[in-house]
């Protein structure tokens, strides 16, 4: 399972061509307003997952088999005051390359199954393309007791469909999940 996590950081245009556009005085009064300006919020947010496991699949069951997993986030409190977050989280292709059926491999031989958002499993969790969602949210990370560090669970609910000619193997595949905020 790779992790890819990103953060994105306020720009602030930088102070010599704020104080090319003004005079001297000017310069002076925003000078000082920007040293006794309140610091951007920093804010770092990780994600880890529960994998999926399916345990053994029964090709000659009626049943699909179900699992679940979680993708688990934690936004930390860095620096400067309280700040809004909010994220999304995607999940790739995995090695079939589509959404419309992801696929287990053991060697050549395959089985299909697909992710969801939703405990009915009936919205393909993936990338927000072809018709897939994304889980997100958003939480407010901030100095003080209690407000350093929020963490929010999003459960992955998977299923093989039932009666797959499936041949005797450990079967796998590697989804990539990606963090944004």
């Amino acid at each position: 399972m790779v992790i890819v996590s990103s953060s994105a950081h306020p720009r602030v245009a930088p102070r010599e061509r704020i104080a090319a556009s003004v005079g001297p005085r000017a310069c002076l009064a925003l000078a000082a307003l920007l040293a006794c300006g309140e610091a951007a919020a920093v804010v770092d947010c990780t994600v880890s997952t529960t994998g999926v496991a399916f345990g053994t699949y029964d090709p000659l069951a009626a049943t699909p088999n179900d699992s679940t997993g979680n993708v688990t986030l934690v936004c930390t409190h860095v620096s400067g005051g309280a700040t809004r977050v909010t994220y999304s989280v995607a999940l790739s292709r995995g090695s079939s390359g589509t959404f419309s059926q992801r696929q287990l491999r053991a060697g050549a031989s395959v089985l299909n199954y697909n992710l969801f958002s939703n405990s009915a499993r009936s919205a393909v969790w993936g990338d927000g393309a072809a018709g897939t969602t994304v889980a997100g949210g958003s939480t407010t990370v901030g100095p003080g007791v209690g407000n350093g560090r929020r963490e929010s669970v999003h459960p992955i609910y998977g299923r093989i469909p039932a009666q797959q000619d499936a041949l005797s193997g450990n079967y796998a595949d590697s989804i990539i999940v990606t963090l944004t905020f």
